[in-house]
């Protein structure tokens, strides 16, 4: 018999952001697709002052699969790190990879409409590994490290699949485990309060590059 997972316990703001991204997605399919091109991440748009989009973007996705495998990867990490660390820099976690996402976007991707919590999930991924090798682990022993390693992959396999909102998710996870949990680890001083203020500090500035990314109209490769 089919048995349904278990609702997580200890971990609030993980279960307010499954729920927040299955009702917005409803929220898309009954709006005809109005909501969707008033959230979705596009430079041009951003440029114009539409700052909003770098955060909208992430809790907006293109079909039931796209919510449903970003919501599992959501459900299978995000508690695991919640209790570990807290609701609050678990929440900066989260955002921090969100907002890297859409930099990267708006350096390497301005012109392309872009959508999904794939940054924000896939820099949760980074954070584990990170906590999983200060605890002397290696992340391949992560459940999900497979699905992980599958939608690192996704962009290189299906076209229309951002590659630079999944690569800019990974190094703003990165960036925030190393801030939040490496170096506190390592520094005996260090107190909540200060990596909190930390995290904060590090989405400020994500967020002021990526807008100044769109003011610029990205950079080119080539």
């Amino acid at each position: 018999m089919f048995k349904l997972p278990s609702i997580p316990t200890g971990a609030p703001v993980s279960l307010a952001l499954i729920a927040l991204n299955i009702a917005l997605y409803l929220g898309q399919m009954a709006s005809g697709g109005s909501m969707t091109n008033a959230g979705l991440l596009y430079g041009p748009l951003v440029q114009e002052g539409q700052w909003w989009r770098l955060l909208t973007s992430g809790f907006l996705h293109g079909s039931l699969l796209h919510v449903g495998f970003n919501m599992y990867l959501l459900y299978m990490l995000g508690p695991q790190l919640e209790r570990s660390f807290g609701s609050l820099r678990f929440s900066l976690m989260y955002l921090s990879s969100l907002v890297g996402g859409a930099l990267t976007v708006m350096l390497f991707d301005w012109d392309q409409a872009t959508l999904g919590a794939s940054a924000a999930v896939l820099g949760l991924a980074a954070v584990m590994g990170i906590a999983l090798h200060e605890r002397g682990m290696k992340p391949q022993q992560s459940p999900v490290f497979g699905l992980v390693v599958l939608n690192l992959a996704l962009p290189l396999l299906v076209p229309g699949i951002s590659f630079w909102g999944h690569f800019g998710g990974v190094l703003a996870g990165l960036l925030i485990g190393y801030l939040v949990i490496w170096l506190p680890a390592r520094s005996q001083g260090a107190s909540t309060s200060n990596t909190v203020s930390i995290g904060a500090a590090a989405i400020v500035l994500l967020t002021a590059l990526a807008i100044m990314a769109a003011k610029l109209g990205g950079v080119s490769l080539g």
